[in-house]
């Protein structure tokens, strides 16, 4: 129920700002949050802005991939700088589970193509954000282009198996939003 409701807050209070010039910024800083806290996914973010802001659909893109690169680079360097001692020492059973014997056998064999720790920051960085930002774009592209499906994909996927009460709320999405004329509520 939380989930549900934190996603429906955070949905109403971006198509909510559609109609402002820092639109496609206000995005990036939601995306930062969302990448930080991992409460969101961002493609959820990306595509309801871009529902909200049709014209917008690139900057919303570029500025929710820099914004999610940057939180990543930030827990990237938590990780690398804290290490993994620290993990291991605050978390004892971690290395107990299946999803910690998977990721060191995947380490053990692609050691070399998944051991980004040995990369420059810079590349890093980089390389977090191109692929970000090509995910991104081909997430907004496909919004923009074909909105009827990810309104149907909202509305059975999404609102409809939402807890009673929750879900958007015709007059919480301002009248002139693409938004709100294109999605059934």
């Amino acid at each position: 129920m939380i989930g549900w409701a934190a996603s429906n807050r955070a949905l109403t209070y971006v198509v909510k700002q559609a109609h402002r010039s820092s639109f496609a910024p206000l995005l990036g800083g939601v995306a930062f949050a969302a990448t930080v806290t991992m409460s969101l996914p961002v493609e959820l973010i990306v595509v309801a802005g871009t529902l909200a802001s049709r014209r917008a659909w690139v900057g919303i893109a570029v500025w929710a991939a820099a914004g999610s690169a940057l939180a990543a680079t930030g827990l990237y360097f938590a990780f690398h700088h804290l290490g993994w001692s620290l993990l291991a020492k605050s978390y004892p059973d971690l290395a107990l589970t299946q999803a910690w014997r998977q990721a060191t056998v995947f380490l053990s064999q692609y050691g070399t193509v998944a051991g980004i720790y040995r990369l420059p920051v810079l590349h890093v960085t980089l390389a977090i954000f191109s692929g970000k930002l090509i995910k991104y774009t081909l997430y907004a592209y496909l919004a923009l282009r074909f909105p009827g499906f990810f309104q149907r994909l909202a509305h059975r996927g999404h609102l409809s198996d939402a807890p009673q009460g929750v879900g958007l709320d015709r007059s919480e999405v301002p009248a002139h939003s693409s938004f709100r004329r294109k999605l059934m509520f």
